[in-house]
C-alpha cells in the first residue's frame, strides 16, 4: 500500500513538474536570424508526453492550460486569461493538448526495461514526436481563419499558413530533432521513479506465461494419448492380430 502511495505521489510530482516546465517556457525566447524567435513551450509539451506517456503527459499540458485560462500569465508572451485561450492563436494552445495525447499514446508509458538505444523505441519516439508537433497546427490553422473571419478580416488558408506556420517551421524542426534523444535518454530515468516494480512484474508475467504453456502442453499430450488409445484408433498389434485370425480360421 505504501509503495503504491509513494508511486502515486511521484507520478503527480512529475506531472506537476512538467506543467511548471511548460509554464516557465513562456519566459524563454531564443533569437533567430530570420527574426522569428524560438519558443520552447511546445517542445516541453511534447517532451512531457514522450517521457511520461499519454495520460500523464496530457495531464501536464492540461494543468498548464487550466492555469493560463484562469489568468496566470503562462501563455506565450507572458499572457493569460480566457481571451488569450480563444484569441487568434488560441487554437495552437488546444493543439498542445491534442499533440501531447497523440504523442504519448504512440510512444506509450515508460518502462525500466526499455533500452536507451533500442531501434524500435527510437522509431516510436520519432513517429510520436513528429505526429505531436504536426497536430499542434491541426486546430490552430482553422481556428485562426475562423477568428479572423469573425472579426472582419477574412483570411485565406495560404495567408494563415504564411502568418502562423511558415515562420515557425525552422524552430520546430530544431525542437523536433532535440526531442528525440532527450526522450530516449530520459524515459528510462523517469520510469525508475514512476514504475520501479516494472522488472519484477515482467518476470512474474513471463513466469505465468511459462506455467500456462507447460499446462497447455500437458493437456495436449494427454488428449493425444487418449485419442491414440480410443476404439476408433486401435493399436497396430490388435489390427495385425485381427488380420491374422481369418487366415488361421481358413487353415482350420
Amino acid at each position: 500500500m505504501k509503495v503504491k502511495t509513494k508511486a502515486s505521489i511521484l507520478r503527480a510530482s512529475f506531472t506537476a513538474f512538467f506543467a511548471a516546465l511548460i509554464c516557465i517556457g513562456c519566459f524563454i525566447s531564443i533569437p533567430m536570424p530570420g527574426g522569428v524567435p524560438i519558443t520552447v513551450q511546445n517542445l516541453f509539451a511534447i517532451l512531457a508526453a514522450l517521457i511520461l506517456g499519454g495520460v500523464q503527459g496530457a495531464s501536464s499540458v492540461g494543468l498548464f492550460l487550466i492555469l493560463g485560462i484562469i489568468g496566470v500569465p503562462v501563455f506565450s508572451g507572458v499572457k493569460g486569461g480566457w481571451a488569450v485561450f480563444v484569441g487568434p492563436t488560441g487554437g495552437y494552445l488546444w493543439g498542445y493538448f491534442i499533440g501531447a495525447v497523440a504523442a504519448g499514446l504512440i510512444v506509450g508509458t515508460p518502462h525500466t526495461f526499455e533500452k536507451k538505444f533500442s531501434i524500435k523505441m527510437w522509431i516510436r519516439i520519432i513517429i510520436a514526436s513528429l505526429v505531436g508537433f504536426a497536430l499542434i497546427y491541426a486546430p490552430g490553422i482553422p481556428w485562426f481563419i475562423h477568428y479572423m473571419s469573425e472579426n472582419g478580416k477574412p483570411t485565406t488558408l495560404q495567408a494563415a499558413i504564411a502568418m502562423t506556420v511558415t515562420p515557425f517551421i525552422p524552430g520546430d524542426v530544431i525542437k523536433f530533432v532535440l526531442s528525440i534523444p532527450l526522450a530516449a535518454v530520459l524515459r528510462p530515468i523517469a520510469a525508475r521513479y514512476l514504475y520501479p516494480n516494472d522488472e519484477e512484474e515482467l518476470s512474474e508475467i513471463m513466469e505465468d506465461i511459462k506455467k500456462r504453456k507447460e499446462l497447455h502442453d500437458k493437456i495436449v499430450n494427454k488428449l493425444s494419448g487418449k485419442k491414440e488409445d480410443s476404439p476408433e484408433n486401435p493399436p497396430e498389434s490388435t489390427t495385425e492380430n485381427a488380420a491374422e485370425n481369418p487366415a488361421k480360421d481358413q487353415g482350420k
